[in-house]
């Protein structure tokens, strides 16, 4: 047993964990007697305990191996989730969100920070699409099958549920050598922090992941709450149309390979930008539900594009303190998804649906449209 098909299925879990809300959230609001906006900041909270624990797990990972991390985090990963799923009032089911999502922070990042130890730049595109492809999975698995469970049984067993999953990978993980990185030129524990903003490249990308994280997943977020309202179908035919925001992502991430040979990681980037945008656009005229399914396969399509391209550049930034460096890109990814998440409820619980949405495609188009423009071959 090698460590990447462990850490790929614990990605599988915690990106489940990590969405599983959205298409729930009507569901949990009447539980937990709250409104939309109130529930969403636990997934605020989450992404900042997410975010927040970056600047802890990089520096461990550099020191003590990123398998030795991650299997720890794993642990406190499902005790977290457990308690979210006995919470008995918004501000209990809040609090077990944060920490559920400080210890989730070690999963996926560190997993890339794995990716860009072992792979050469040329080919680590690729590999971080069949990531893609996994996580998507587990995206699809959370709004479809985690929609069916909340509504014939409940959201509690539902957590409760990929909690116990989760703990397959964590075991096998104890039998592996967590074996530290790799040191390359300068020892990565004398790199601080700001030495990093001293690069251009990483100041923009880091830009370009916050806004992504607030227009994407702050605006994802809602996208249940708005499916319900705007089409009056219940949280089971939401999870599924959600879901395919999932298959977009997976198809995706499979498709990876033959389209990095024949497009450039900045043509990428700005399609991926453009066509999340156009697919949110197309949520605001009143159309048949038909139209909203199309626009999260679309939406899904897209994010593989431009994210992937953010991922890729994002291992490259320090390869002799990769995962501190990296720690800083899933730091401004989910502060910007927690900024977004609260931000974007207020314009939902204002009704300003329309404007939320809009708001979100055009941020979209003009990060991709950026992130295609300003990235020469070649890594810090």
């Amino acid at each position: 047993m090698t460590a990447l098909p462990l850490l790929f299925a614990l990605a599988f879990v915690v990106y489940v964990d990590i969405r599983i809300i959205g298409p729930v959230l009507p569901s949990i609001s009447a539980s937990l007697h709250g409104t939309p906006g109130q529930v969403g900041l636990a997934m605020a909270g989450y992404s900042l305990a997410y975010g927040t624990g970056q600047l802890a797990y990089g520096p461990l990972s550099d020191r003590h191996g990123r398998v030795a991390v991650v299997r720890l985090a794993g642990l406190g990963f499902v005790l977290g989730t457990a308690l979210s799923a006995g919470a008995a009032t918004t501000w209990q089911f809040i609090g077990a969100r944060l920490v559920a999502g400080a210890f989730a922070g070690a999963v996926i990042p560190l997993t890339l920070v794995f990716i860009g130890d072992r792979y050469d730049y040329k080919d680590r595109q690729v590999i971080i699409g069949r990531l893609s492809a996994v996580t998507s999975a587990g995206l699809a698995f959370s709004a479809g099958i985690g929609g069916a469970v909340a509504y014939f049984i409940s959201w509690r067993v539902m957590l409760l549920g990929y909690a116990a999953l989760a703990l397959a990978p964590i075991a096998l993980m104890w039998r592996l050598d967590p074996a530290r990185p790799p040191r390359r030129g300068r020892d990565g524990m004398q790199v601080r922090y700001g030495d990093f903003f001293t690069d251009r490249r990483a100041r923009i990308l880091y830009l370009s992941v916050f806004l992504e994280g607030f227009f994407l997943w702050g605006g994802v977020t809602y996208l249940g709450a708005f499916a319900t309202h705007r089409h009056g179908l219940d949280q089971l035919h939401v999870g599924l149309l959600i879901a395919l925001f999932g298959v977009g992502t997976m198809l995706g991430g499979i498709l990876m390979a033959p389209v990095h040979r024949r497009l450039s990681e900045n043509v990428l980037a700005g399609l991926g930008g453009g066509a999340m945008g156009g697919a949110l656009l197309a949520l605001i005229p009143r159309w048949p539900w038909p139209v909203f399914a199309a626009a999260m396969l679309l939406l899904g399509l897209g994010f593989v594009a431009l994210h992937t391209t953010l991922q890729l550049r994002g291992t490259e930034i320090s390869p002799a303190a990769r995962g501190k460096a990296f720690s800083l890109f899933a730091f401004f990814l989910f502060a910007g998804l927690a900024a977004g998440t609260a931000v974007l409820g207020r314009l939902m619980d204002a009704g300003l649906e329309n404007a939320m949405i809009g708001v979100c495609a055009l941020g979209l188009m003009a990060v991709g449209a950026g992130t295609g423009g300003f990235w020469r071959k070649g890594a810090a």
